[in-house]
Formats: structure tokens, C-alpha cells, sequence
């Protein structure tokens, strides 16, 4: 006797081995665009032409916007905490690591919202559970920094302080680097992120 064939689910993806790929590309194009546009303006619509799917392969793995711009937000904030940690432990002064974090968030970022702009916006759609997943993932980033700034003070290499409240700070600092030029000035992502870091470490009275 044939075995019967298991029908595949609506929206479905054809290729079981193509899933994870696919989810993938899907939160990194969801990621971009709210990035880029803000949360209400991107549609699944949208997000499923970005990504070359159709609109019912996202929602086999999303089952609506909200859902998709957790996970993708959560995601998008766990890859940063794992590149600042790979700098991080590379090696050489506080200084040349926060100058090549600065820089690689210029370098990978395509941003056009600032994120606190980005989850006023998107709170109202959030379930408690789903802001309190993204502010997880946003604070694994403050405590690698933190850490790095607790050794610091530690080896002596800057003042004593609170690691986390300069964690933030720096954070905010490299806000500045989604902007293409400051006042009318344009810098080099190099220069910006130099720049940054020497404001940050030295304060604006260069000490």
C-alpha cells in the first residue's frame, strides 16, 4: 500500500532544505527596510518583494508584522553584540577598538532612523513580551561594552567611572556616524569614527 504524500502547509516554503536560508534573508531585509524607512511604512508586502519571496513564505515563519520586526530587530542587535565582542578580543588600546567598532558600524549600518525614533514608533504594535525581547537583545550590546570599559578603569587605561552609564554614551555617540556629512563637513567613516572616539575619551575640552 502507497504511502500518501503530507500536503504542504499554505505558504509553505517547496524546499525543506532551503528554511533556514530563507528565514534569513527574510529578517535581513525586514531589518533593513525598518531601518531605513521607520516601522510604519514597511509592509510584508514590501519586505517580501525586498527579499525576492512571496508574501506567504514570510508568513509561514512570521505570523505578522510585529512578530517579524521582533525577531528581526532582536536578530539585527545580536549580530552588533557579536561583532563588538569579536573586536573587542582582537586586541591593541581601548582607543584603536572603539575607533574600529565606530567604524564598523558606519561601514555595515544603512540606518535612517535613529532606533529610539524606531521603537516609539513600533511600541504601540508590540506586545509587552516582544519589547521586552528587543530591550534584552539592545542591552547584551551595553553589557559587552561595559565590560571592556570595567577593564579598563581596571588597568588603569581610563578613569574610574560606571561602565554602563559610559556604555550608553558611547552608543549615542555613534549616531552620529548614520549621517552622511556633519553641518558642511563632510568626513571619511574613518575620520568620523577617529573623531568620535577622541570626543568620547577626551571630552570636549580635549583632556
Amino acid at each position: 500500500m502507497s504511502e500518501k504524500r503530507a500536503k504542504r502547509a499554505p505558504g509553505r516554503p517547496k524546499s525543506g532544505a532551503d528554511h533556514p536560508s530563507m528565514r534569513d534573508k527574510v529578517l535581513l531585509t525586514a531589518s533593513v527596510l525598518f531601518m531605513e524607512l521607520g516601522y510604519e511604512p514597511v509592509s510584508v508586502n514590501m519586505i517580501a518583494e525586498r527579499a525576492g519571496v512571496t508574501k506567504a513564505s514570510v508568513y509561514y515563519y512570521f505570523e505578522n508584522k510585529a512578530v517579524l520586526f521582533t525577531a528581526a530587530v532582536t536578530e539585527m542587535m545580536l549580530r552588533i553584540s557579536a561583532i563588538t565582542e569579536r573586536i573587542i578580543q582582537a586586541g591593541g588600546s581601548l582607543r584603536e577598538r572603539l575607533a574600529q567598532i565606530a567604524l564598523s558600524k558606519m561601514t555595515k549600518s544603512q540606518a535612517h532612523v535613529e532606533f529610539e525614533s524606531l521603537m516609539r514608533e513600533a511600541y504601540p504594535s508590540l506586545g509587552e513580551e516582544q519589547r521586552a525581547e528587543i530591550r534584552r537583545a539592545e542591552y547584551r550590546i551595553h553589557e559587552v561594552l561595559a565590560a571592556e570599559f570595567a577593564r579598563a578603569m581596571e588597568s588603569g587605561e581610563i578613569p574610574q567611572g560606571h561602565p554602563m552609564l559610559l556604555s550608553h554614551a558611547f552608543s549615542s555617540l555613534l549616531m552620529i556616524g548614520s549621517r552622511e556629512r556633519i553641518g558642511e563637513e563632510v568626513f571619511s567613516p574613518e575620520h568620523l569614527a577617529a573623531s568620535i572616539v577622541a570626543l568620547f575619551l577626551n571630552g570636549a575640552a580635549g583632556k
